[in-house]
């Protein structure tokens, strides 16, 4: 994965007055943290952060004054009513060393088992790996077309990338193909009713 360089300015006046009219000028609040270094406070043009996030890549360096700061992008506080990002989290990186973040997954195409009754189900939408930032993919691209009825995708059936290792056993099911339980209940059900009405029906007197 790629470092994307970004403008910032350094935040001195802090609050939540000052945040909303930073958003108002259309720019995002944001902090830099991590590595046992003190906080930065900063801001991001609105523009600069939408053309960063459109790369897909989590790795930025943020350009304060003549120094470039590594980073990865950690969290993205937003408005849920009008999707407007109000503040974003970014952590220190050394681009020699390990770091641990979520991976997008990306499921493609469509079960075969969906047209035999199934439906599949996603149990993420991203996976924690751990890797040095240049060998961190952007995304798991998980390919569904072939998954059955009653199959299950597992992390050991994700691409596997040079020096990137999952923090969860591979054997973890992140997504089935399977009969909804509430549709297993009914024909249960039904089955249950069903010998019932066959036994009541064999215990009754034969007529004379």
């Amino acid at each position: 994965m790629d470092f994307i360089t970004i403008d910032v300015a350094k935040r001195e006046a802090l609050g939540t007055a000052n945040s909303n009219r930073l958003r108002r000028e259309d720019h995002v609040p944001a902090v830099l943290y991590g590595m046992k270094r003190p906080n930065i406070e900063l801001s991001i043009a609105r523009r600069e952060l939408v053309r960063f996030l459109r790369t897909g890549s989590h790795l930025v360096e943020l350009a304060l004054g003549e120094k470039a700061r590594p980073a990865i992008l950690r969290e993205i506080q937003v408005d849920h009513t009008t999707d407007r990002i109000l503040h974003v989290d970014f952590v220190r990186v050394d681009a020699d060393h390990e770091v641990e973040t979520d991976v997008p997954l990306n499921w493609h195409g469509r079960a075969a088992g969906e047209s035999e009754g199934g439906v599949f189900t996603a149990y993420r939408d991203s996976v924690t790996v751990r890797a040095k930032p240049k060998d961190l993919p952007r995304q798991f691209t998980v390919e569904i077309a072939g998954l059955k009825l009653d199959d299950a995708v597992a992390l050991a059936d994700l691409a596997q990338h040079a020096n990137v290792e999952f923090l969860e056993p591979l054997d973890t099911v992140i997504a089935v193909c399977s009969v909804p339980k509430e549709v297993v209940e009914e024909v249960d059900e039904a089955t249950e009713e069903a010998a019932a009405e066959d036994g009541a029906a064999a215990a009754e007197p034969a007529g004379e």
